[in-house]
């Protein structure tokens, strides 16, 4: 279990504003839907298959980095997801198990007891349930460091108590299937809208096609901040039509940049800019969108609205894509203003899936289309906030912005005397 060190430095800073500006990305790549009891009885999840070792020609997280044992064969790019999702699974941050900065040693027990865990899980589900994930770190540690072995009496008493009062109800005419919401008998219920009548509802509210079309650049400027980390900086982010973004971050420890050329992904923080491939350059990529949830019959294979759900008190429209096999993203609209309020889904990575919500609020029109100048991005580990100062369309964006920066010359060291 690791996020050692590379090659290359990687602090625990920058992997942070990793993570943030992954949860920044409109239409996440590899992601699985979830919100709620409800949606897991919208389909038959088949269960994700342990990690795979990485297809010939791709870097492994062995390669990648130092001292790595356990997934060591893995596509390198699976490695940061897998930690990500130990600190979700255990309610624990990157230095419970390593040391800051020094990401490849063993000095700490709890990484070495991490690998024994991990093999421990693999074996379970190698043995008993057909090398597919049945087991994972959450199924006993839920968010606690420390997995519970013994029930606790106050737990036990109220679920007794929940137990007596479901027993006292009449049993439902199928209990497999949820509750319709109550209406009067005489008056049937309401059809819902089409996914296709949602998403032009959406598209008006927005401003209409033409306004969109004419959205050629556009520069966000504002703040980034995660108050359970007590981390707060300024971030920009600029986006050319059809497919260019770049993303800068300006942090404590220096400016951390992210950007795609329509071909090519890249970061930087400090010295070299290095490319990124798989997951990274897919949200890379998906972060160029001007307009989340927009674009849902393309990414998409399957629509389909649900039901009405409360989003902040607000009824929403529940559409359920997938993209085949496995269970689906949920995009809730405002039944009233017809406008996106939230996108759920489930970052997967080699261990686990970690759930997220990510919110849209404060709409205001920039030039003739309507843009949430506050985003909310919900997971287990604390919340991450995007609160735009400034929005602004088709002003001048040079295109080579875009492109990954060139390496900085080697510096020759000083000849001894």
């Amino acid at each position: 279990m690791k996020t050692e060190r590379a090659p290359r430095k990687v602090s625990g800073k920058v992997i942070s504003i990793g993570l943030a500006l992954a949860a920044l990305v409109w239409i996440p790549a590899r992601l699985v839907a979830r919100s709620g009891s409800s949606q897991q009885a919208d389909a038959k999840q088949q269960s994700p298959s342990l990690p795979q070792a990485a297809p010939p020609g791709v870097k492994t997280a062995g390669k990648a980095y130092q001292n790595i044992e356990v997934l060591s064969d893995i596509p390198a790019d699976q490695l940061l997801p897998a930690m990500r999702y130990i600190t979700f699974a255990l309610g624990v941050r990157c230095d419970y198990c390593h040391v800051q900065d020094h990401f490849e040693s063993d000095e700490k027990p709890a990484k070495k007891r991490a690998r024994e865990m991990m093999k421990m899980m693999f074996a379970i589900d190698n043995g008993y349930f057909g090398g597919h994930r049945a087991v994972s770190c959450y199924t006993c540690h839920r968010g606690a460091a420390k997995a519970v072995s013994m029930p606790v009496l106050a737990d036990a008493a109220a679920t007794a108590s929940a137990s007596d009062a479901n027993a006292a109800m009449p049993p439902a005419a199928d209990a497999s299937k949820p509750a319709s919401p109550p209406t009067a008998a005489s008056t049937p219920a309401i059809p819902l809208p089409s996914a296709d009548e949602i998403i032009e509802k959406y598209k008006q509210a927005l401003g209409g096609e033409a306004a969109i079309q004419k959205i050629e650049t556009r520069v966000d400027s504002g703040a980034l901040d995660t108050p359970s980390r007590n981390a707060h900086s300024k971030i920009e982010i600029y986006r050319t039509a059809p497919n260019k973004v770049l993303t800068i971050v300006h942090g404590q420890r220096g400016d951390f940049s992210q950007g795609y050329n329509g071909t090519i992904a890249w970061q930087q923080h400090g010295g070299e800019a290095e490319e990124l491939s798989g997951d990274d350059l897919v949200r890379a990529r998906d972060s160029a969108a001007f307009n989340p949830g927009l674009n849902l019959k393309k990414n998409y294979s399957k629509l389909e609205v649900k039901d009405v759900s409360k989003i902040d008190g607000h009824d929403a429209y529940r559409i359920s894509a997938s993209r085949g096999g496995g269970s689906a993203d949920q995009y809730y609209f405002d039944a009233q203003s017809g406008l996106l309020l939230r996108i759920s889904t489930e970052i997967e990575s080699p261990l686990g899936a970690i759930p997220q919500d990510t919110d849209y609020e404060e709409y205001r029109e920039v030039s003739g289309v309507k843009v949430p100048f506050l985003i909310r991005v919900v997971r287990s580990d604390g919340v991450t906030i995007y609160k735009w100062d400034q929005i602004q369309a088709n002003v001048a964006v040079a295109d080579r912005r875009f492109e990954k920066p060139a390496e900085k010359p080697k510096e020759e060291p000083a000849p001894k005397h």
